[in-house]
């Protein structure tokens, strides 16, 4: 006899199945009751209850990358960014132990999201711009650990009077409407549409900053100069992949709280670690917002022109 299979898969063990035929009271229905079918079916539906609880919990407002193309990213290709991060440990380290290497965004004092392999030893952290096209690093900075006296771990947030958070919310209402119209979901458009949409926008990103001002504030030569580069801290957050990747072993190398977690062991013990919130002193951003949305401080494929 062939065997029947339900949709929700293969056959489960049966320990006891019963068929009951009850009347209703009104003489006109007959209801058949499995116990087997419904075991099962009360199994799907448990599972459905639970993938609906984790992809609620997770819900769109949480994630700061909604509508990207992650294949147009050139480092989505596991072999390119392994090909890289040994074209870096071949280059640039010498007789250096290395703790742990990923793939993160570095966020400049202008709030400019940039693309970088980010290598760690014992001695020293290396944030590396390297070129995805053309497989070459184009430049990179060496801070040794001793150097860093301040690790800030927190969510990365805006000043309460800065325009960005009202500018982000802008963006990601008309992104929405362009998306409806785009994907022809006329009957999302009223959704879409709604002030909702418009509301203020935080980034939703958690990251970490790495010090070594001692405590001292940044002069105003360094602070409002967009060509200033020695800053003194670096600021990273996960890379826009991270939440696009499956499994944990993938993830781990986009995520900043991987960095995190690894960099305290080998942090001197003078440093002072703290946990906070991470201060984007952007007050208008509107450069910011341009460049970080067209995520052009990564390396994409767009159209004829790649960069």
């Amino acid at each position: 006899m062939d065997e029947t299979y339900f949709d929700e898969g293969l056959p489960g063990t049966f320990e006891r199945t019963t068929l009951e035929i009850t009347k209703d009271l009104d003489g006109n229905e007959y209801n058949f009751v499995s116990d087997g079918v419904d075991a099962v079916r009360r199994n799907g539906e448990n599972q459905n209850n639970s993938w609906n609880e984790i992809s609620s919990s997770k819900t769109l407002s949480s994630i700061p990358f909604k509508h990207i193309d992650i294949h147009s990213f050139f480092s989505d290709r596991t072999e390119v960014v392994e090909r890289a991060l040994q074209d870096c440990q071949e280059s640039l380290i010498n007789e250096e132990d290395i703790v742990g290497n990923w793939l993160l965004t570095e966020i400049s004092i202008w709030d400019i999201e940039k693309e970088r392999l980010v290598i760690l030893t014992k001695k020293a952290i290396y944030s590396i711009k390297y070129d995805f096209i053309s497989l070459k690093i184009l430049e990179y900075n060496r801070i040794p650990l001793l150097q860093i006296d301040t690790l800030v771990s927190g969510e990365l947030i805006y000043p309460s009077s800065s325009l960005a958070l009202r500018l982000n919310g802008l963006a990601q209402g008309m992104s929405s409407i362009i998306h409806c119209a785009i994907r022809q979901e006329w009957s999302a458009i009223t959704s879409c549409t709604g002030f909702a949409q418009f509301e203020l926008r935080k980034r939703c990103m958690s990251g970490i900053r790495l010090m070594w001002n001692k405590g001292n504030p940044l002069p105003l030569s360094k602070k409002w100069n967009p060509f200033a580069k020695d800053i003194p801290w670096l600021t990273y957050a996960s890379h826009p992949l991270f939440w696009y990747k499956g499994s944990e072993a993938d993830k781990a190398t986009y995520d900043v709280e991987s960095l995190h977690s690894t960099i305290i062991s080998v942090l001197p013990s003078e440093c002072s670690i703290k946990t906070g919130s991470i201060i984007i002193e952007n007050y208008f951003g509107l450069g910011a917002l341009v460049h970080n949305r067209n995520g052009l401080g990564f390396f994409k494929i767009r159209g004829k022109v790649s960069f």
